[in-house]
């Protein structure tokens, strides 16, 4: 499942194609510890992303549906957009929640050179990452099916929270180590570039519990993927006999 975005297609401002692809491994950061001030810059990319987005980039017109969809299929690129137009506005709630729009407030060289400035690969090196990404993908897809038979909730800003419900694995699927022995919140990290909603989703407090609706969202998209997962198992099994 897609997800749904804006449609719309602005003209492309002018763009020197990368020479490479910077495949800047993670693993290097896990021996020069990583610092928590930094911490959202280092969430890495994938670089099939990178390349899509490049691609789309030669074109005369950029077509932000597509360059949407590619950057919300990834968790990392996704983090870098909020982070971007978090700095861009001081009052959250004047703050744009599709990335389509984040997209078309940002300049094409700045959010593209933070997306595409540390990648990594889907290879069994990077296992762990990948794996931390697909998941949730797959939650993201699942929690937008579900949101679509509840009135309360619009299906893209339920993909949104089931794309990054998994914020606080990131440090640990990516090998980070810490200067002070305890890896910092991410999703604390994360706080002042979250739409609002979002950050309502996923960390509930004393004073303002979690929403049950987004609870029942979440739970649903997860008891989905364990179907699947299940179902993925029994063919392989069948194919093999």
């Amino acid at each position: 499942m897609v997800p749904t975005q804006t449609t719309d297609s602005i003209h492309a401002r002018c763009w020197i194609q990368s020479s490479t692809l910077r495949n800047l491994n993670f693993h290097e950061h896990n021996t020069a510890m990583v610092q928590k001030a930094d911490l959202l810059d280092r969430v890495p990319v994938m670089s099939a992303t990178v390349l899509g987005l490049e691609m789309l980039l030669q074109e005369r017109f950029v077509d932000l549906r597509r360059v949407s969809e590619l950057i919300l299929g990834d968790v990392g690129a996704t983090i870098q957009i909020l982070r971007l137009i978090g700095k861009e506005y001081d009052n959250p709630a004047e703050r744009p929640t599709r990335i389509g729009e984040c997209i078309a407030n940002l300049d094409v060289d700045q959010w593209f050179g933070a997306i595409s400035a540390r990648t990594f690969v889907d290879d069994w090196e990077h296992s762990a990452a990948t794996a931390a990404w697909k998941h949730c993908r797959l939650i993201a897809q699942y929690a937008q099916l579900v949101s679509e038979s509840i009135e309360d909730i619009s299906p893209d800003d339920a993909y949104l929270v089931g794309l990054l419900h998994g914020v606080g694995t990131i440090p640990t699927a990516l090998g980070w180590r810490f200067c002070d022995g305890d890896g910092p919140d991410i999703l604390l990290a994360m706080e002042e570039s979250l739409p609002l909603f979002v950050h309502a989703a996923l960390r509930g407090t004393c004073d303002s519990p979690a929403s049950p609706t987004w609870s029942f969202v979440l739970t649903s998209a997860h008891k989905l993927v364990c179907t699947r997962t299940d179902y993925d198992s029994l063919r392989s099994e069948e194919q093999v006999q």
